[in-house]
């Protein structure tokens, strides 16, 4: 049996473009080759973004950079919020970016690390915790209010991984921030350990693997079926043999993350069925709360 691969900075920019998706072997019909190769043209198309500057004011005052990618048309859109992981930017999350905006909605990727002067957190988030990170969120809303081309009545957000932590808090603390509605959090692999409630009225959904060694599927599952009891409407949606960071097309095997867990590392791997599966439940989540 051959090792896994260790890879000591995942998402960071040095890795981009490092590891690229997996092919599927198929017998290639004529009618496939001409897909594959209009897939490839579009995918080699840059996708143009929207330079933005958010300012923050906890733990410390900061100025956040995002990119704001937009639908064709005049608007004004439904947006949502993408919150990276601990290895900062990652290429899964660019790509959530431009799926949702073929998907109509603007994506508005902020960036919580630069401005804070932190490249990544994958060891020890002491420096900027879920906790901390929290009204990051709710300071792009606030921006997101001043766009034109932006609905700001129907805004959303995605976190992942470390992202997802800082959702879970910015969905129990809500109520500390009437200025901006956000009407859907959606959670990504995140670590639900500490957390006993989740106070608040915003529907969560959470997209979980069975096999993650990095932030267990468990804590979240009890976490979302107390919330539910307590009448928050939280759903669970727990793919059995997908590990942490399972929307990463750009690994192509199981992968160690080193330093992950304080040293004591974990495993991350693409796991293309649970991928597709969370852009259905993410378009249905998002069409029923943001009214498309």
């Amino acid at each position: 049996m051959h090792a896994a691969p260790t890879l000591p900075n995942l998402g960071e920019e040095s890795n981009r473009g490092l590891y690229s998706p997996p092919v599927r072997r198929v017998r290639a019909t004529p009618g496939v080759v001409i897909l594959a190769l209009l897939l490839s043209t579009l995918r080699s198309l840059p996708a143009h973004a929207d330079g933005h500057a958010v300012a923050v004011t906890s733990p410390a005052p900061a100025s956040l950079t995002a990119e704001l990618y937009t639908p064709r048309g005049a608007g004004p859109f439904p947006a949502v919020i993408l919150m990276h992981g601990c290895g900062g930017i990652g290429p899964n999350v660019k790509e959530w970016a431009v799926w949702l905006r073929h998907e109509g909605y603007a994506a508005f990727v902020l960036d919580s690390f630069g401005g804070r002067g932190l490249k990544r957190l994958c060891g020890g988030s002491a420096e900027l915790t879920g906790r901390m990170r929290a009204p990051d969120v709710f300071a792009a809303a606030a921006y997101l209010k001043t766009l034109p081309q932006i609905d700001a009545s129907r805004l959303a957000a995605i976190g992942y991984s470390h992202g997802g932590w800082t959702l879970l808090t910015s969905a129990s603390t809500e109520g500390q921030h009437p200025d901006v509605s956000i009407r859907a959090f959606i959670l990504f692999y995140p670590s639900c350990g500490g957390f006993t409630r989740l106070p608040g009225s915003t529907p969560i959904l959470m997209l979980l693997g069975a096999k993650d060694d990095w932030a267990p599927a468990a804590p979240c599952e009890a976490l979302a079926k107390s919330a539910s009891a307590a009448g928050r409407s939280v759903t669970a949606v727990v793919y059995p043999n997908a590990r942490h960071h399972f929307d990463g097309a750009e690994l192509r095997r199981l992968t160690i993350v080193a330093d992950a867990r304080g040293g004591r590392g974990a495993t991350v791997d693409y796991d293309p069925r649970a991928h597709e599966d969370a852009e259905k439940q993410v378009r249905a989540f998002l069409a029923a709360n943001l009214g498309r």
